[in-house]
C-alpha cells in the first residue's frame, strides 16, 4: 500500500507532463508544483488544478525543499536537470528518452548511487499488461528459442502533439533531442527487455518528407543479438494513422501484438491455431502510466530498483547512439 504525502516538483507542462501531473494529482501524491519556460502555456493548463506555478527555478530550489521530480523536458536538458534535483536530494522520475546524448549518464549514475536516490525512466511500455505477458511467455520458453522480432511505429507528426506548433516541438529540432528515433525508442527497450544483449546493429535512417524538421523522420533498424536472434524495426513520423505493432518469431511458434487494437495472438506450431488476448478497443491506454508511477513511488519507499532503472536505460541510449553512427557510416557495427 503506497501512502503518498510528497512535495513534488514537475518539470515541463507539455503533453506528457500534463499527463503525470493529473495522474499525481488523481493518486494524491501529494503538494505539486509545476515550472515550465512558457509561462502562457502552464498557466492555462493550472488555472483550474490544485498546483503551484513557478516562474524562477533556481530561486524556488534555494527556499523550498522537494522529494521527488518529475523531469518532463526535452530530452537535451534531462541530464543536467536531472544532476540540478538529485544534488537538492530528490527522487528523480525522467521521461524518455534518456538523454540526446551519452554525455553525463556516468555522472548521472555515480550522483544517484552517492545520494542514494532512486532514478526511474519513463519507459511506460514495460507497464502494458501485453507486453508483461509477452516477455512472460518468451521467458516460459512457450514459443520455444526466438528467432528475430519484427517491430514498427509510426504517426504523422504534424498530429502526434496537436496542441503546439509541431516545428517548435521537440521532435522536429535536433538541439531538443528530437528526431524519430529517440522519440520512439519505446520499441528499442522493448527489444532489449525481451531478447537481451545486442551484438551488432545497421542502419538506415533520414529525413525523406517535406516537413519542417531538422531531424530524422524515417529509420529502418536491424540489431542481431548474442543469442543470435535479430530484431528489425520500423520508425517513422509520416503516416497518417497512428500504428504500432509487433511480431516475435520462436522455433516453436509465433506471436503478433497490435498496440492499436490491444490484441496479442499467439500462434502454435504444435496446434496450428491462434490464441488471442484481447482487452478490447477501449481499454484505458492511461493505466501504464499510472502504474509506472505508482511503481516510482513504490521503489521509492521499499528501497526496490525501479523497473528501467538509470544503467538499463544508458544502454538503451548507447544503442540507440550507435544505430546513428551506423547509418552515418553505411555499415554494421559491433558493441
Amino acid at each position: 500500500m503506497i501512502k503518498l504525502n510528497m512535495k513534488i516538483l514537475v518539470l515541463g507542462c507539455g503533453s506528457v507532463g500534463k499527463r503525470h501531473i493529473k495522474n499525481l494529482l488523481a493518486i494524491n501524491a501529494g503538494e505539486i508544483s509545476v515550472f515550465d519556460v512558457d509561462n502562457e502555456k502552464i498557466k492555462d493548463f493550472g488555472q483550474d488544478l490544485p498546483i503551484k506555478l513557478i516562474n524562477k527555478i533556481d530561486e524556488v530550489l534555494a527556499t523550498e525543499k522537494y522529494e521527488a521530480a518529475f523531469i518532463c523536458t526535452p530530452p537535451s536538458f534531462h541530464v543536467s536537470q536531472a544532476l540540478q534535483m538529485l544534488e537538492h536530494g530528490m527522487h528523480c522520475f525522467i521521461e524518455k528518452p534518456l538523454a540526446d546524448d551519452l554525455a553525463g549518464l556516468d555522472k548521472l549514475i555515480d550522483l544517484a548511487a552517492q545520494k542514494k536516490r532512486v532514478v526511474m525512466v519513463g519507459y511506460n511500455q514495460r507497464f502494458s499488461p501485453i507486453l508483461r505477458k509477452i516477455k512472460g511467455i518468451i521467458d516460459n520458453g512457450i514459443i520455444g528459442r526466438v528467432l528475430f522480432l519484427k517491430a514498427s511505429m509510426g504517426y504523422y507528426l504534424p498530429y502526434w502533439r496537436p496542441q503546439e506548433d509541431y516545428s517548435q516541438g521537440y521532435g522536429a529540432r535536433r538541439e531538443l533531442g528530437g528526431g524519430i528515433i529517440l522519440d520512439a525508442s519505446h520499441d528499442i527497450d522493448y527489444a532489449l527487455h525481451f531478447l537481451g544483449e545486442v551484438k551488432e546493429v545497421f542502419a538506415v535512417c533520414g529525413k525523406v518528407s517535406g516537413l519542417k524538421i531538422n531531424t530524422e523522420d524515417y529509420a529502418e533498424i536491424i540489431m542481431r543479438f548474442k543469442t543470435g536472434a535479430y530484431a528489425q524495426i520500423h520508425f517513422d513520423y509520416l503516416q497518417s494513422n497512428y500504428r504500432r505493432s509487433c511480431e516475435i518469431v520462436g522455433d516453436k511458434g509465433m506471436l503478433l501484438w497490435d498496440i492499436n487494437a490491444n490484441e496479442l495472438k499467439q500462434y502454435s506450431l504444435k496446434d496450428k491455431e491462434y490464441q488471442v488476448y484481447y482487452r478490447g478497443l477501449n481499454a484505458n491506454v492511461n493505466e501504464m502510466y499510472l502504474d509506472e508511477v505508482k511503481h516510482f513511488f513504490n521503489c521509492i519507499q521499499t528501497g526496490a530498483e525501479p523497473l528501467v532503472g538509470l544503467k538499463e536505460a544508458k544502454r538503451v541510449q548507447e544503442i540507440i547512439f550507435t544505430i546513428m553512427k551506423s547509418a552515418k557510416e553505411e555499415r554494421f557495427i559491433a558493441i
